[in-house]
């Protein structure tokens, strides 16, 4: 079972996992430019990759996804953890390229980019979520708003109650 942690940073997501990054003195077993397409893997290699605060940092997000749906294999589980829009983390860090919603991932659903140069399609969301901070009073209100309906929480309260990551588990439709 091939594991990848795709912009792994300085701690790999499974111990497991092989790590890819640009940096060196990261926790990566290979060293790539990872805005630079074909990544170096093959095709249909992995059974899970992770992407935990990776892709708020592309500048071609479409074309990443394409990527990832490229070297993954059928049915592959693909964990994408990045912040939520309303999040200070989301603006406060220069190499943010994107800010992402909780419907940003219905984009990478089967269907909706087939038609698209970029192919970045083929996913199925299998569960997603938001994620709040500490603070008991807030971020229960937040929680709380959100589970009821999160299209009403970000079109209303997402500015007042600001929710922290946006997971998603996402399974690779081949």
């Amino acid at each position: 079972m091939l594991i990848l942690d795709i912009g792994c940073g300085k701690k790999k997501q499974s111990a497991a996992a092989v790590g890819l990054d640009r940096q060196p003195g990261s926790d990566a077993d290979i060293l790539c430019e990872l805005a630079h397409f074909p990544w170096p893997l093959r095709d249909s290699c992995a059974d899970q990759i992770y992407l935990s605060h990776f892709i708020e940092h592309q500048a071609d997000t479409l074309r990443a996804m394409a990527e990832v749906h490229r070297v993954a294999k059928p049915g592959a589980e693909v964990i994408v953890v990045t912040p939520h829009y309303s999040c200070m983390d989301s603006y406060t860090d220069p190499t943010h390229l994107v800010h992402l919603g909780f419907h940003s991932f219905d984009y990478f659903t089967q269907g909706s980019f087939e038609n698209f140069t970029y192919n970045a399609g083929g996913f199925r969301i299998v569960d997603r979520r938001l994620t709040f901070g500490h603070n008991f009073l807030l971020d229960n209100l937040g929680r709380l708003i959100a589970a009821i309906s999160v299209d009403f929480y970000e079109k209303h309260f997402a500015w007042i109650f600001p929710a922290r990551n946006i997971h998603c588990r996402l399974a690779v439709v081949k």
